[in-house]
């Protein structure tokens, strides 16, 4: 069975409180909070993806089985990080096409360099054995490149964005972002709440028809991920608005990263039930104590690097697992060597990241700024 589940963009970081200085020279309160634990959260989400896909694909006895709740944690996540740093600037006048502009800044660079990687691994896999056909290969790319899927590639593979899957979640993510910011000045507390529970909702009915949430990236169930992007993208945006009242500093909140671990790697026990509950239960307790943690000098450090590392990971991790495994199983390596190798792939798709992260992404994204968004807020 094939676990191909992408998780959810992570989102920036959030930067760090700014102490900005008043005329008289007094500083000011904090206008932004980080939120160190969240980058943690964010990484392992990210490398738990990675090792489900390695462990699929190269056929390893061990899956972390629930990685695929990855995905509707990172909309957790997405609407939550969304709403701290735009509810007010949507408020005070920030319009629909200034925020997609920021959103496809962030996004695009990377998703443009998995589909890059994505298709050279096509064209590759043409060049040394065949059967791929040119014109459907074009009109998938095309279309994932503009965040729609395509069937184009069905004979090959039943995904909708054949090039680079992880696409198919950016393609909600970018969608309910748009939901967000033109639906924003009528998110009352009642309307949110009728939201979560429209989208609680179809997380129970997705989980109940499909046997699990483990659903959204094939193209003849591609609508089921409007379903498990629904609750959790909005009960990020509640969370952050309760957050923004009510401030606490838990030393001990930054245990929520093991519990998140525990959970990916929870094994399959009547998924149909536990998967909802995960989502619906689990997943909110996680973020709300992980935004309540206070500053750590040993783990904040760590926490921010593997929130660097986890957007390029996920973006470009796919192509590379794909390929090295179908080299290892036409070479029919034996059990030691291509463990060996599953082990060699994850390292290899792990620095990879690193420096799509800081030589590819962040230079590009701030050339986009200056050239494109120059009032763009520098949380961006």
């Amino acid at each position: 069975m094939t676990y191909n589940v992408m998780m959810i963009s992570p989102v920036a970081p959030l930067m760090h409180d700014r102490q900005p200085v008043s005329a008289a020279g007094r500083t000011a309160r904090p206008i932004t909070r980080h939120y160190a634990a969240l980058d943690g959260l964010r990484g392992i989400a990210a490398i738990a993806v990675v090792c489900l896909h390695t462990g699929d694909y190269f056929q390893l006895r061990y899956l972390p089985y629930h990685a695929y709740l990855a995905v509707d944690f990172f909309f957790m996540l997405s609407g939550f990080v969304i709403a701290h740093a735009y509810d007010k600037r949507l408020a005070t006048g920030v319009g629909v096409g200034t925020f997609m502009k920021i959103r496809l800044i962030r996004l695009y660079p990377m998703v443009l360099l998995g589909m890059l990687v994505g298709l050279a691994a096509f064209l590759g896999k043409d060049a040394t054995s065949g059967g791929i056909r040119l014109i459907p290969l074009l009109q998938a790319t095309a279309m994932n490149l503009c965040f729609l899927p395509s069937p184009a590639l069905t004979y090959l593979r039943p995904w909708g964005f054949p090039i680079d899957n992880p696409l198919w979640s950016l393609c909600f993510e970018l969608w309910i972002n748009l939901l967000y910011v033109v639906i924003f000045r009528f998110l009352t507390v009642s309307r949110l709440a009728a939201i979560l529970a429209v989208g609680a909702g179809l997380s129970v009915w997705a989980a109940v028809v499909f046997h699990g949430l483990n659903t959204g990236f094939i193209w003849a169930t591609f609508y089921t991920g409007g379903a498990r992007v629904l609750f959790p993208f909005f009960f990020g945006v509640v969370l952050a608005r309760l957050c923004l009242r009510h401030r606490a500093d838990w030393p001990w909140a930054h245990v929520a990263c093991l519990a998140l671990i525990a959970a990916l790697v929870a094994p399959s026990f009547h998924d149909a039930a536990l998967d909802p509950i995960l989502v619906l239960l689990v997943f909110p307790a996680i973020l709300a104590i992980a935004a309540q943690a206070s500053a750590n000098r040993v783990l904040d450090p760590i926490w921010q690097r593997l929130g660097v590392l986890s957007y390029p990971l996920y973006a470009i991790h796919y192509p590379f697992l794909v390929v090295i495994s179908n080299f290892s199983h036409g070479h029919h390596f034996s059990p030691v060597a291509n463990n060996l190798t599953a082990l060699f792939t994850v390292m290899f798709v792990l620095v990879i990241g690193w420096l799509a992260a800081t030589l590819y992404d962040a230079p590009v994204r701030r050339f986009l700024n200056k050239r494109l968004n120059r009032q763009a807020p520098a949380a961006v």
